[in-house]
């Protein structure tokens, strides 16, 4: 009687589909994302610039060169074949995983509010825990594809993806940058998802994230006193929850179509983190809602455009990629979007390709260069087959 490996190996394979154009639709919406960002961030921080630095483009001619650096970075590896990264899986996270020790290592790891999360090299300095994200996804597709016959089983599928999770966890704690850990952890779930886990391994999963969660919470008050914070935020207003009541101050301003381009007030130093972490803040101010509405139907298409590439992808590899990869885009999204509005307690996640951060927006743009390269290998519609035809 044969296995049902055998039985698997005896299909015919089926013909991988002629490379073609990518998605051009979501190339235009990342980089009009991007330069939106570019704007919004030159408007959000010229005062804070100029007064700290005596430079107002300080922060937009430093993010100007990484934005360079990332649409090369996503421009090459649109034209790499995604398959490559199945083999490069191990080393890429074994590289990580290095990277994140050397974050804890004094003189290499940079310091900075009583947190290890940046390496300077050489005047260059760069946040490894951007990186682990995206080298995560693909060692988790790589496993997943390995382990495909057995993903159902806890012991042989899923035990094998979370031990791939757990050094990169356990080293992000330690930085501490906990925040990072839930998108890990979020990416990690959606990953298990996508590879077919019982959707009751994958509840247990949730309880005993949660479980774990509130452990690492409560073990450090400063984490605990987030979650306070959040749900009394008017106990401290000038402490504690300043960040929180002046990033709604700030969107409250904005009404419905803000107060102009530039014309924000709580830039002028009242709102901490306003070229990053709360730039979505800024951008509500000065275009009002119907300025984040825009943004958020921009993000929208993008994600969409993601899972339709996943989806018209043969291989599973890719499925599993491009699925991973427009998941942690949208994981992150919604976070931002959460902590600015005080919708989820205060978190330092970036908002993807608009917020002020070298690392996080390079990582991001090479990711989508990975996410246009399989859109070259799906499946093409009637319609779209004439149009490539012609190209």
């Amino acid at each position: 009687m044969e296995t049902a490996a055998e039985t698997e190996n005896k299909k015919p394979a089926r013909p991988e589909p002629e490379r073609h154009h990518f998605d051009f639709p979501l190339f235009v919406t990342l980089l009009a994302i991007a330069v939106f960002g570019l704007v919004m961030l030159f408007s959000a921080s010229y005062y804070y610039a100029q007064t700290k630095y005596g430079d107002g483009m300080y922060f937009l001619k430093r993010q100007l060169v990484f934005f360079a650096v990332g649409l090369a970075a996503m421009l090459l590896l649109s034209n790499v074949k995604y398959k490559i990264y199945r083999k490069l899986a191990l080393p890429m996270y074994i590289g990580v995983c290095v990277l994140l020790i050397l974050t804890l290592v004094p003189g290499i790891g940079v310091k900075l509010n009583e947190a290890r999360r940046w390496i300077n090299i050489g005047g260059f300095q760069f946040q490894p825990s951007e990186f682990a994200k995206f080298v995560l996804v693909i060692a988790l597709s790589a496993a997943i594809c390995s382990k495909r016959l057995v993903m159902q089983s806890f012991v042989q599928g899923v035990v094998p993806c979370l031990l791939i999770l757990a050094p990169l966890a356990g080293l992000i704690v330690l930085q501490p940058n906990f925040s990072m850990v839930i998108i890990l952890g979020l990416a990690t779930y959606a990953m298990l998802y996508l590879g077919g886990v019982r959707i009751s391994h994958r509840m247990l999963l949730v309880v005993v994230g949660l479980i774990l969660g509130f452990l690492v919470l409560y073990l450090k008050s400063y984490r605990s006193n987030r979650i306070t914070s959040w749900l009394n935020p008017e106990a401290d207003p000038t402490g504690k929850s300043y960040q929180a009541i002046q990033s709604r101050i700030a969107l409250g301003n904005g009404g419905l179509f803000g107060q102009g381009l530039n014309y924000s007030r709580q830039k002028l130093l009242f709102l901490p983190e306003r070229e990053n972490d709360y730039i979505l803040a800024i951008i509500g101010e000065e275009l009002g809602f119907f300025g984040c509405f825009m943004l958020i139907a921009a993000y929208a298409f993008a994600i969409y455009r993601g899972i339709t590439i996943a989806l018209r992808c043969r291989d599973r590899f890719g499925r599993l990629l491009a699925g991973g990869i427009i998941a942690v885009f949208a994981i992150q999204i919604i976070v931002n979007i959460g902590v600015v509005t005080s919708a989820i307690p205060s978190t330092g996640q970036t908002l993807p390709l608009v917020s002020y951060g070298g690392t996080s927006l390079m990582v991001f743009m090479a990711a989508m260069g990975i996410l246009l390269n399989i859109s070259r290998y799906t499946e093409v519609t009637t319609r779209n087959a004439g149009r490539t035809e012609q190209q």
